[in-house]
């Protein structure tokens, strides 16, 4: 049996104010240290998903690939650069190739030269005026539609620009016409 506090009397012993016990108070503790250590984890891991959804596009790196004069007017030319890959500290040239095609002399189209089905290399052919993929007939005209064959889509391109009678290249643009 409960006694009285001083100051209180008859039947009403209870205090109108919760105490805290020692029970209590370690586990409200073990909770705040459980949280903090939560949150100190927790953030990176978030950070890790929904920072690339936030960061939207990235900026186009600028390849120099050839000067516009080396590309002849209407014929479909395979130029090979060097791309350089930043990887931390790490810098490492990787050899890299692109068809590239102009029909004016100013402005340029550089294809990516895999095949849109599997990936092939594929080859400009002069005398039927076509690309042509080996590995399952695949056929693109010159501005790099399919013609004939199993491929989904039209040839992948590349960003390109021209900058003082330099051609310069950036990011894949992957196409998204689908052929019916």
């Amino acid at each position: 049996m409960r006694k009285a506090r001083p100051g209180k009397t008859g039947a009403d012993t209870r205090s109108t104010t919760p105490e805290m016990s020692r029970r209590n108070l370690l586990r409200n503790c073990v909770y705040a240290v459980g949280g903090i250590i939560a949150t100190v984890l927790g953030y990176p891991a978030v950070r890790y998903f929904i920072y690339p959804a936030l960061r939207g596009r990235q900026e186009t790196t600028w390849t120099q690939i050839a000067q516009t004069s080396e590309v002849p007017v209407g014929v479909p030319t395979f130029i090979t650069y060097e791309e350089r890959l930043r990887d931390g500290w790490v810098v490492s040239p990787i050899s890299k190739g692109a068809w590239v095609v102009t029909k004016d002399g100013r402005s340029f189209t550089a294809f990516d030269p895999h095949c849109t089905h599997l990936g092939c290399a594929y080859y400009w052919n002069p005398d039927r005026k076509f690309f042509l993929c080996p590995c399952h007939d695949g056929v693109f005209d010159i501005d790099g539609n399919v013609v004939s064959g199993p491929p989904p889509r039209p040839l992948d391109r590349l960003e390109s620009k021209v900058s003082e009678g330099t051609l310069l290249v950036g990011m894949t643009i992957k196409s998204t016409n689908e052929v019916d």
